[in-house]
């Protein structure tokens, strides 16, 4: 759960589908975009984030800036999200990790 210019929204984070926002009492989305459409992002350290997205359609950047209780928890997760989808996109990513414990024979 969210705020964003006073109403409470629900904010989403997908591994397939990216960032979706929606009401948080009928569940209808108002925006959603892909973890490649995120161009940008800043927070005040406190309780907000802005979001730059690049519009597929116009190619404009457009700003969502949304309200958590626990912006750390928000933050910590968006990053899990990308840092993972980065990841997948390279199938060679985990093998080149060294892990303790884990040994690669050579």
């Amino acid at each position: 759960m969210c705020s964003s210019q006073g109403n409470v929204l629900c904010f989403t984070i997908d591994f397939g589908s990216g960032f979706t926002s929606s009401e948080s009492s009928s569940k209808t989305a108002l925006w959603r975009y892909k973890f490649s459409q995120l161009k940008g992002s800043s927070d005040d350290g406190k309780t907000r984030v802005k979001l730059l997205f690049k519009n597929a359609e116009s190619n404009q950047i457009e700003m969502k800036e949304l309200e958590f209780a626990n912006l750390t928890a928000v933050l910590h997760c968006i990053h899990s999200f990308i840092a993972a989808k980065v990841a997948s996109m390279d199938p060679l990513f985990m093998c080149s990790q060294s892990f303790p414990g884990n040994y690669i024979n050579s």
